[in-house]
């Protein structure tokens, strides 16, 4: 077969411009350091380092979620912490106004620091953070949590959506808490049940609640202690309207349990005053200091006022542990979101790097191998340059 000058000048051009291609990859990846720099140098490899490198990026992201959450986690727990301090306080104020020996003034003192606390509070429940959301209204970041109304009650304006935020592929974390969890929902009394004189009592009778003694039977029904003399009382479920205890023989402090609650009367109640027993529900921390101040301020010279005086602040002592209970209850599921976020980070992090280990496999070259491979590519080209112009030159007519 003959070969025309032609073919022999197509083949060596074509031999000489894969060699250069193959020479221009090579320092590419020298220059790059990847040995994939286009699909076309590996489609399979590429396709592979693309989702590879999307699932880093996610990684990366979750873990700025995680530093979010933190920072909004950490700073929740800071404001209740100083919201804690200023309750205690508060509770310390009210153990001290708690005795006879208090003037009206000095209890008109305390409650004005009761007030500045009561302030504070309120100006913690609507702080901010670094972005100027408040950290308290739920998902409506942009709406001031808490205000007072003209009756000098704080109301919540947020909602009871807490945002969710992703830390990782398959798993999402409550990033707070909001300004109704932490505020609101405190259940007063002891948490079960709340106790109450009836407003028209005239002896110093009070009433000294113990607890749920027999759960099995308990129910959340709304009791009346009614008493027909100064030493006689009968027990009505006010919600079935049924006398469950007649006539029963008045002992001060002696136990007086129905219906599961055991609780204890004191002092010398009078004929007609009333005792009232109704399950608990929630009363937001700020209405128990507004009751609080009330009834610091309330005159109570006659001897019913001072019974009704000191067994309001009973109940508020309950109610103030109640709602340190509930900061205690919060900052310790943050403190647990915490630590779930910070182990979750250390997973992504590992994560991360064998992700970044797999892709470095695929993409980067081993230096000394691609040096080599650059060497011989270079040789065989200038070897095959040099022999295309000594075969182009063997032609009949170079020769006559």
């Amino acid at each position: 077969m003959r070969i025309s000058n032609a073919q022999q000048f197509a083949q060596g051009l074509t031999g000489i411009l894969k060699l250069q291609t193959n020479t221009f990859g090579y320092q590419d990846q020298i220059i790059s350091g990847k040995k994939v720099n286009t699909p076309a140098d590996d489609p399979v490899a590429a396709a592979q380092i693309l989702l590879i490198s999307e699932r880093i990026t996610a990684a990366e992201q979750f873990n700025r979620n995680a530093d979010f959450a933190i920072l909004h986690l950490s700073q929740q727990d800071s404001t209740l912490g100083s919201a804690h301090n200023a309750l205690q306080r508060i509770r310390e104020l009210t153990i001290r106004s708690n005795t006879d020996s208090m003037t009206a003034a000095d209890r008109r003192s305390i409650a004005t620091e009761m007030r500045q606390r009561l302030d504070e509070m309120i100006s913690l429940g609507n702080a901010r953070n670094s972005a100027g959301e408040h950290i308290f209204a739920g998902s409506l970041v942009d709406t001031v949590p808490f205000t007072v109304d003209a009756a000098g009650n704080a109301d919540y304006n947020g909602d009871q959506t807490a945002r969710n935020i992703k830390i990782s592929e398959f798993r999402s974390i409550t990033e707070g808490f909001t300004g109704f969890d932490a505020f609101m929902a405190v259940r007063n009394g002891n948490g079960t049940y709340v106790t109450e004189l009836a407003a028209a009592n005239t002896g110093t009778g009070q009433i000294v609640p113990a607890g749920v003694v027999d759960k099995s039977v308990y129910q959340a029904h709304d009791f009346r202690i009614s008493f027909t003399s100064a030493t006689t009382f009968d027990v009505i479920d006010d919600t079935t309207a049924t006398t469950i205890l007649a006539a029963q023989t008045y002992t001060d402090g002696a136990a007086i349990v129905f219906n599961g609650i055991q609780l204890g009367i004191t002092h010398a109640p009078a004929a007609g005053d009333e005792f009232l027993v109704a399950p608990s529900e929630n009363q937001s921390v700020f209405d128990t200091v507004t009751r609080i101040i009330a009834t610091l301020e309330a005159p109570a010279t006659a001897p019913a006022d001072a019974a009704r005086f000191h067994n309001d602040l009973d109940r508020a002592f309950a109610d103030i542990d109640q709602a340190l209970d509930r900061f205690l209850e919060v900052r310790t599921s943050i403190g647990a979101r915490l630590n779930t976020i910070e182990t979750q980070q250390e997973v992504n992090a590992d994560l991360k790097l064998q992700l970044q280990a797999t892709r470095s496999k695929l993409e980067d070259i081993d230096l000394a191998e691609a040096v080599s491979l650059l060497a011989r590519e270079s040789n065989a080209l200038q070897a095959a340059q040099a022999a295309f112009v000594r075969v182009q030159g063997l032609s009949l007519f170079n020769f006559l």
